[in-house]
């Protein structure tokens, strides 16, 4: 993943063009990405993204997070594509280096035993190091080869890298080894062919314990042509002779007896070819003898020799500089060329050469050098050759052939009768430029304005830019630094623009401007920067420092030949701020333009125009100040101080960009607020003595003019003039001091006074914050001051404080100056000293001295008692040791003891022959300087003969009056060694060692020392080898000291075996007998695995924990080894235990911070061993390439349980448990450890997504208040999973006879209620069942009553009714219309109704979305099944109640009101349902439609209701006889209008009627429920 991985996945990206302001990003490669509009929206957005305005001259950068180590880079010159070789893996990026392609190139299974195929040797996985990566544009190919599979190459698509085009696994071209170098070029060959020339180091590798080289060496030459004709035969020599001859498109090593491919290595630098040559660079030793020194070479050869007669190898000779690093073949600038006597754009040879390390060396140092070499030279060294050859003078060369040339007629350089000439003739040139301590890697060349302009690359991760003057003459002109601390690869690529070269260096790939100009924002800056390819443009619209090219419309000055515009002078130089005038600005090299100049005043943030004019003669402009208002204004916040300075620039109007500009000073006179400060400036300010006050116009602000003193720059006339004129004050004395508290007169010298004009004088004291003020009086000779007592004093708790002093005169209090300000330092002897001691040390001129009362004080200020001080030697009383140490010393003494306290002497003779320790005397005198007065006395203890202990005493001067005697007790004692531990050790010391003993802590300077004998001398014979050997003394660092122990760090031994452990205590020795410490070899680690039977590599998790086995010697010799690994800049440890000398078992380290960043990829980490100081383990990994890398894997994911409530039913003998392990060596059982409940499930198997564990065979106890216990793994010891519970299916029926008695108890308790209550229930059960049949009696009567009254009013109905023809004619019969009629039916207790109104939505953009959803939900419910399953939905809802019921039936009746027969069909369906489910239940059947709960039930009164409504229409047409029967009845009627609502009433009960009985046949046998359905729509028609 790239660092543009963010653009990258947006599908955007941008090239990035070099115009200087706008840096334009243009979309690109549209066949790719195509011109839509989240390209351009993309490129607008990236457009407004920093770096596309960024003046840093690296545009983009590419990295890999993989951390693959990147090898080569080549760029297509016809589309800018850039690829890239890197350990296994090979990139296609973009010119903006966002990766389009990538493919995987390793690491694979290989062997150097073997080929490709199947091999009998043991094949580890091994990195693929890219040797050779070229574009052929005829062939759309990319050339790869890598150093795997014995260096084999193939060819791969160049617009898709993925994509092989040819392989060829039996030809051999490159190193088959990560260091052997390989360079590679396209060229043409015999035949016109197209061609791959090769040199190729020979790879040596460890092979059966020797270095050698792989038994398929003889396939690789040292320099070979490659065929590219696209057939099976690619990479194929171009040419070979048939068998037996050896010949061909390459050269060999010589056969013979010795190994010259082991013995003389040639290292390839670099491969061009020119005209009809190829040529090679390489670093080779100068001759075959060993030791001889190592050169650089240069090689040359036909490209249509088909046996590389013409093989030809020179000397390359760079001054003093013979290892060539790094070469580039480029063009030369129109200037250089001319100085080589070549034409311009001619190329030339570059390369960059460092000194050798020795003479014998092939090692660089960083002192490097660059040299040019002409092709036409080059060349013509190899012609001369030749012809000396043919001469008869030289010889072969001898790593090829051992033959001498001979002479010869023929002068054909490409079929020369003599092969493989050695040239004699040296081709060399002299150093361009000179590097000190630098290392050169890397080298390009181009031309631009005439100018050659070099890049140089660094081992620092550093480009230099160098500009050539003349073959031995060149500067740096700028430094970019592309990546700190990593070398530059010598692979240096210009776009095929030349506008950016891609720098690569180990891990990251940069695109760098050629040019820094879009940096200098000035004409000086950017032709002072002389880079060849910036210049200052000069336009009317922005002047910009840029590159030719992009200066289309205005004068582009280039640093060679021309100036920048500048100022000469400003005249004024400086102005008063509140003045207005117009400036005249001299300026050299003016540019002509066609717009108006302007000035432009920087004030802050602020930018102050104002008009200019250019004057005639064309070097002067004029322009007036900005306007004081605004000037002040602006200068206000900043103006702090007297003056400010602006930068006063130079412009075109309606340009931002500066022609020229200076800087340009306003100043304030009246901020000066001394007569001095007003002085000492150049800004000719006069100083008004009368109103104190600093002027540039004393004729406006002075009253007395003749009094006034100006400074030395003012055009004023006057008497006084400069600082020293002043009236000011003199200091008398260096310090005036006075104690707070006490009064002191005051006398100071002046000078300058004026007494006419200054008549009164008084002095003003600011103590802390106070003002205090006092009469002055001016002698008879104007010299001095007198200033009348006044007291000092303060309040606060510090020991100084210094009062600021000024005398002022006149009624206006206006101040004298001060030149050095005066200061009274006022202090408190008791707060500069607490201790008598202390006190008496205070410096003579405070008058500090020691009060009787016990404070520190002057001698006025001593109320009561004596008052000394240090003049008079009076000795402190009560002098007081407050602590010691140490606290013992041994025997033979000179324990050096530090005695702190109080008042112990004012000077070292008062203590020094006067200190005794346990009654022995304490020498002094070796510590004078130690000494300090009053507080601390260092000595040293005396040697004594037995163990004894005593205070320590200070006699004070001798006086006994004066002691000092120590609180605790000071001991002697004989320090023992007990023992130690460990007794065993590394030679590379480090050892925490252990010493056991007694009075360990005794004296002030602990020494332990480890001392061994020599082993030669150990057994020796000789008494004398004896006697002369010493002992090897080897120091142990103490980190630890008390009483009973000392813990030391051994050093580094000499050799092995038994020493003595001795420690001083100050001068005495003790030695450790009968326990010697064995320095033993350092531990040595042979490998390392996760596990001991398989032995994998080693691994962890971020939560660590994993077992790493360390296998080696002398591993137990170590108290405490760690394992170390490095992630990133950091170590995580975690500790080890030794098993045995040779086993050691690790826990793999936590690593807290790796979770967020590892993500699902596992990461190769370096390893080693914190093991004391054996530091050649620390690095354990990178330096043992067989222990191999720590991979650090994801944690392992622990599901948990999938059951409902994660309940896991435990059935079988195992419990597996489901994972997600990434970790390849994480397949230890004690590693995932599992818990049910409080005990352990036993790990049986480990797998990538399974742990079967072995559960206890009775249910553990629970941790929580669950009902089953929980279910943890353990990850790591670290890392918990709770992942859900376990329910055992069988119980352990072994229960103890209290709970079997308890058990048994219950149940019979619970029988017993049971028992009770079942009685208790069928009581109540036959008391209901008994009011159940009397309610049904009770029904069944009512409905035998309402069955007689309606036969009975039927009846009644056939006979008298008849119809009131006469009455209704008159006004007709009085209903409501369809819809009025319906609605009180569906909806008889609403007034407003809702089904009427429109729907209401407050965004009215969603009303056509509404409507549609509406429109479909009517097709939904036209749908049977739907509509069905809808209702029973709704009716099975138990929050459905029965007025949402009754609610959704009428709005159903209203929505299928048009479509009746369909109606009727889902009536007739619910009907039948509800019947069904009637009879089935326990319910009684004869309730159905008397309470109207279901939904049917309440759609069939609404069925009818709609059915009857045309018959109550049609009434008025019944047969006359029943109108006249009818009009009898209404005739007595009140109201005409009930007889019409009694009218429609009866015709509806007749209809309710008839449908009953219809029913009732029809729907046999629930006849009688039809019956009471008719009772009911009875009653619907009379509430209507």
């Amino acid at each position: 993943m790239t660092i543009w991985r963010a653009w990258e996945e947006s599908s955007c990206w941008l090239q990035t063009s070099v115009l200087p302001t706008t840096e334009l990003c243009t979309m690109t490669h549209a066949k790719k990405f195509g011109f839509n509009s989240l390209g351009v929206a993309c490129a607008l957005l990236l457009c407004l993204f920093p770096s596309c305005h960024s003046d840093d001259q690296i545009v983009t950068e590419f990295r890999d997070d993989g951390a693959h180590l990147f090898n080569n880079i080549e760029v297509n010159p016809s589309n800018g594509i850039v690829y890239v070789g890197a350990v296994n893996k090979v990139y296609k990026l973009n010119p903006n280096l966002l990766t389009w392609n990538a493919v995987i190139t390793g690491p694979f299974p290989d062997s150097i035993k073997c080929l490709q195929g199947e091999c009998k040797y043991e094949k580890p996985l091994t990195d693929n190091f890219n040797k050779i990566l070229l574009v052929d544009e005829d062939r759309d190919w990319l050339i790869v080869c890598g150093s795997i599979f014995q260096g084999v190459c193939e060819v791969k698509d160049l617009n898709n890298v993925s994509r092989i085009v040819r392989k060829q696994d039996s030809q051999f071209v490159a190193a088959s080894n990560a260091t052997a170098s390989t360079v590679g070029f396209l060229s043409k060959g015999p035949y016109q062919q197209a061609v791959l020339v090769v040199g190729t180091t020979v790879a040596t590798h460890v092979i059966d314990g020797r270095i050698d080289v792989s038994q398929y060496w003889g396939k690789i030459p040292a320099v070979s042509s490659r065929t590219l004709n696209d057939t099976a035969s690619i990479f194929d020599f171009a040419v070979k002779s048939p068998p037996p001859s050896d010949k061909g498109t390459f050269v060999h090593f010589q056969r013979g007896g010795t190994r010259y491919e082991l013995t003389y290595p040639i290292e390839y630098i670099y491969g061009f070819t020119d005209n009809d040559f190829n040529y090679l660079l390489t670093i080779q030793r100068q001759s075959l003898e060993v030791g001889t020194p190592y050169i650089s070479k240069i090689v040359r050869f036909c490209q249509s020799d088909v046996e590389f007669n013409s093989f030809t190898e020179m000397q390359l000779n760079c001054g003093d500089y013979p290892l060539l690093q790094a070469a580039s073949v480029g063009p030369l600038g129109k200037e250089l060329a001319a100085k080589y006597s070549m034409s311009a754009n001619a190329k030339v040879l570059l390369g960059v050469f460092a000194k050798s390390s020795s003479s014998h060396s092939g090692i660089p140092v960083s002192d490097a050098a660059l040299c040019i070499f002409k092709i036409y030279d080059i060349d013509k060294t190899f012609n001369q050759s030749h012809q000396q050859c043919n001469e008869g003078y030289g010889s072969s060369i001898s790593w090829i052939s051992s033959l001498n040339c001979y002479k010869s007629v023929s002068d054909s350089l490409c079929k020369p009768d003599f092969a493989y000439l050695n040239g004699t003739v040296p081709i060399s040139s002299s150093p361009t430029a000179t590097f000190t301590d630098t290392f050169l890697t890397a080298v390009a060349v181009n031309s631009i304005h005439n100018d050659t302009v070099v890049f140089l690359g660094t081992r620092n991760g550093t480009i230099m830019k160098l500009n050539i003057n003349s073959p031995t003459s060149a500067y740096v002109y700028d430094e970019v630094v592309v990546d700190a601390g990593s070398p530059v690869n010598s692979d240096l690529n210009f776009d095929p623009e030349q506008q950016h070269l891609y720098v690569m260096t180990e891990y990251k790939l940069s695109k760098l401007r050629v040019q820094s100009c879009y940096g200098h924002v000035t004409c000086s800056e950017c032709l002072g920067a002389r880079d060849a390819y910036c210049g200052w443009c000069f336009t009317d619209n922005n002047s910009r420092c840029s590159m030719q090219g992009e200066c289309l419309a205005g004068d582009w000055v280039y640093y060679r030949n021309s100036y920048c515009a500048a100022i000469d002078r400003v005249e004024p130089q400086h102005l008063q701020v509140t003045q207005k005038k117009t400036l005249k600005i001299y300026v050299s090299n003016l540019p002509a333009v066609e717009r108006a100049f302007i000035c432009v005043f920087d004030v802050g943030l602020r930018h102050l125009e104002t008009v200019a004019v250019k004057q005639e003669g064309g070097s002067v402009i004029s322009c007036s100040t900005p306007d004081t208002d605004r000037l002040i204004a602006t200068l206000v916040p900043s103006l702090e101080e007297e003056f400010y300075t602006t930068k006063l620039a130079v412009r075109v109007s309606g340009n931002d960009v500066d022609i020229v500009s200076t800087n340009f000073t306003f100043f304030d006179c009246s901020r000066y607020r001394s007569c001095y400060g007003c002085m000492e400036n150049n800004f000719g300010c006069t100083w008004c003595t009368s109103t104190g006050r600093c002027t540039h116009n004393p004729d406006q602000y002075c009253e007395d003019r003749a009094d006034n003193v100006h400074s030395a720059s003012s055009v004023s006339v006057g008497q006084h003039r400069g600082s020293l004129d002043c009236p000011m004050i003199i200091q008398t004395s260096a310090e005036i001091l006075v104690a707070s508290g006490e009064y002191l007169q005051l006398l100071v010298g002046v000078r300058n006074l004026l007494p006419a004009l200054m008549t009164s004088y008084d002095c003003q004291f600011n103590i802390d914050g106070i003002i205090t003020e006092t009469d002055a009086y001016l002698n008879e000779s104007a010299e001095t001051i007198s200033c009348e007592s006044a007291l000092f004093q303060y309040s606060r708790k510090v020991d100084i404080v210094k009062a600021p002093f000024a005398v002022v005169w006149g009624i206006k209090k206006l101040p004298l100056d001060d030149k050095n300000p005066v200061d009274v330092t006022v202090y408190k002897c008791s707060e500069m000293a607490a201790l008598c001691g202390g006190c008496l040390l205070l410096d003579p001129k405070y008058h500090c001295g020691w009060c009787d009362d016990g404070t520190c004080n002057t001698q006025k200020q001593c109320l009561s008692g004596p008052w000394f001080d240090s003049i008079n030697g009076t000795i402190c009383a009560n002098p007081v040791i407050t602590n010691f140490s140490p606290t013992s010393s041994p025997l033979e003494g000179e324990t050096v003891i530090t005695i702190e306290g109080s008042n112990l002497g004012i000077s070292f003779d008062d203590i020094s022959p006067y200190v005794t320790v346990a009654e022995q005397p304490c020498n002094c005198s070796a510590y004078r300087d130690l000494y300090v007065p009053a507080s601390r006395i260092v000595c040293s203890t005396s040697r004594v003969r037995s163990i004894t202990s005593g205070d320590i005493v200070v006699l004070v001067r001798g006086d006994s009056r004066y002691v000092a005697t120590s609180t605790e007790i000071f001991s002697y004692v004989d320090p023992q060694l007990e023992g130690i531990y460990p007794t065993v050790g590394p030679q590379s010391g480090g050892t925490k060692l252990t010493i056991a003993g007694q009075y360990l802590d005794a004296g002030s300077s602990v020494k332990v020392f480890i001392i061994s004998q020599p082993k030669d001398t150990a057994g020796s014979d000789s008494r004398v080898e004896k006697r002369q050997a010493t002992a090897v003394e080897q120091s142990c660092s103490v980190v630890y000291q008390n009483s009973s122990h000392l813990i030391c760090l051994t050093s580094e031994a000499k050799g092995t075996g038994s020493a003595i452990v001795q420690v001083k205590f100050d001068k005495a020795v003790k030695n450790l007998l009968g326990i010697p410490f064995e320095y033993k070899q350092d531990p040595y680690i042979n490998s390392t695995a996760s596990s001991l039977e398989n032995g994998k590599g080693i691994g962890g998790i971020p939560s660590g924990g994993l077992k790493v086995y360390v296998q080696g010697y002398n591993l137990d010799i170590i108290l405490s080894p760690k394992l170390r690994v490095i992630l990133g800049n950091r170590d995580y440890k975690s500790d080890c235990v030794c098993l045995n000398s040779t086993l050691m078992v690790c826990d793999s380290p936590q690593f807290p911070a790796a979770a967020a960043v590892l993500g699902e990829r596992p990461q190769a980490l370096e390893y080693g061993f914190i093991m004391d100081n054996v530091f050649s383990l620390l690095n354990a990994s990178s330096q043992q390439e067989a222990l191999g890398k720590f991979t650090l894997y994801p944690d392992p994911v622990v599901h948990s349980f999938s059951e409902v409530g994660q309940i896991k039913k435990y059935k079988t003998d195992y419990l597996a448990i489901s994972i997600d392990n990434q970790c390849e060596v994480c397949n230890q059982e004690d590693f995932f450890k599992v818990w049910i409940g409080q005990e352990p499930c036993n790990v049986s198997s480990v797998a990538a997504t399974l742990i079967n564990c072995i559960p206890p065979a009775v249910q553990p106890g629970r941790d929580t208040k669950e009902q089953y216990p929980d279910v943890t793994v353990v990850v790591g010891g670290v890392r918990k999973y709770v992942i859900g519970y376990l329910q055992y299916d069988t119980e352990d029926l072994l229960l103890p006879i209290w709970a079997i008695i308890l058990i048994v108890t219950v149940g019979v308790l619970l029988i017993l209620v049971i028992i009770i209550v079942v009685v208790k229930y069928c009581m109540n059960m036959s008391e209901s069942e008994k009011e159940a049949k009397t309610m049904r009696q009770r029904f069944d009567w009512i409905e035998m009553q309402v069955a007689a009254e309606c036969k009975d009013a039927f009846a009644e109905l056939q006979t008298d009714v008849t119809f009131p023809s006469e009455d209704v004619s008159g006004f007709g019969i009085l209903f409501h219309d369809y819809k009025n009629y319906a609605l009180k039916v569906l909806f008889p207790n609403e007034l407003n109704y809702a089904v009427l109104g429109d729907i209401e939505v407050e965004d009215e953009t969603r009303r056509p979305v509404i409507n549609k959803a509406l429109s479909q939900f009517s097709q939904l419910i036209d749908n049977k099944t739907f509509l069905l399953l809808f209702v029973r939905t709704l009716e099975s809802d138990k929050y459905f109640t029965m007025k949402d019921r009754n609610v959704f039936a009428s709005y159903l009746m209203v929505a299928l009101q048009g479509n009746m027969e369909y109606c009727t069909d889902i009536l007739k369906t619910l009907l039948a349902d509800l019947i069904e489910k009637s009879m089935q239940g326990n319910g009684n059947p004869k309730v159905l439609l008397r309470r109207t709960e279901s939904v049917a039930e309440k759609m069939l009164p609404a069925w009818f209701t709609f059915l009857l409504y045309p018959l109550l229409k049609v009434s008025p047409s019944l047969s006359t006889a029943q109108g006249q029967s009818f009009s009898i009845h209404c005739s007595r009627s009140v109201c005409p209008f009930y007889c019409n609502c009694c009218y429609q009433m009866f015709i509806f009960a007749v209809v309710c009627l008839s449908a009953a009985v219809f029913l009732c046949v029809c729907m046999y046998p629930c006849c009688w429920c039809f019956f009471i359905f008719w009772l009911t729509c009875s009653h619907q028609l009379f509430l209507f």
